[in-house]
């Protein structure tokens, strides 16, 4: 089974990256076009626009294609289709339900996890036929797991997960 990608998740990551991109151009290489002037002192305002570049390719970055055959799971990049990752179901030891949030709703996200710490993740933002990929996923599922955004982003960047979770 193949994943295919919302088409407004995609419009959403492509839009944001066409503005930050922008954004970066205008201000830190084409100084002679530039559509905002800056003061000398504003250097805080050019990092934050140089972290929401940042942001804005990994977003881009996280946009995957999966292929879920009989006993593994295929993640291959969009943009770089030669970047591929395959792993066996038996490669995860198991997997966790959340539920994420955003302005526009929330979303279902299926974690999948590695000696406690997330390796992977799909989630019904990025992908229409989310309902039809979980059950062809066999990797044993403990459940929804009930976190703050804190500890998300403390799993995101590789923090492991404690057994009471």
């Amino acid at each position: 089974m193949k994943s295919s990608l919302s088409t407004l998740s995609l419009i959403i990551v492509l839009f944001i990256n066409f503005t930050t991109g922008i954004l970066f151009l205008n201000i830190f290489i084409d100084a002679d076009i530039r559509l905002f002037k800056f003061k000398e002192d504003s250097s805080f305002v050019l990092l934050i626009i140089f972290f929401l570049e940042i942001f804005a390719l990994n977003l881009l970055r996280n946009l995957k294609k999966i292929t879920i055959e009989k006993d593994k799971i295929i993640f291959q990049n969009i943009l770089f289709p030669f970047i591929k990752k395959e792993r066996l179901f038996s490669y995860y030891d198991f997997s966790k339900f959340i539920e994420e949030r955003s302005k526009s709703g929330t979303y279902e996200a299926l974690w999948l996890f590695k000696n406690g710490k997330l390796e992977d993740q799909i989630s019904s933002f990025y992908y229409s036929n989310y309902t039809k990929l979980n059950p062809e996923i066999k990797i044993q599922n403990k459940g929804f797991l009930e976190i703050t955004i804190f500890k998300s982003l403390y799993l995101k960047f590789g923090g492991k997960l404690n057994k009471k979770s």
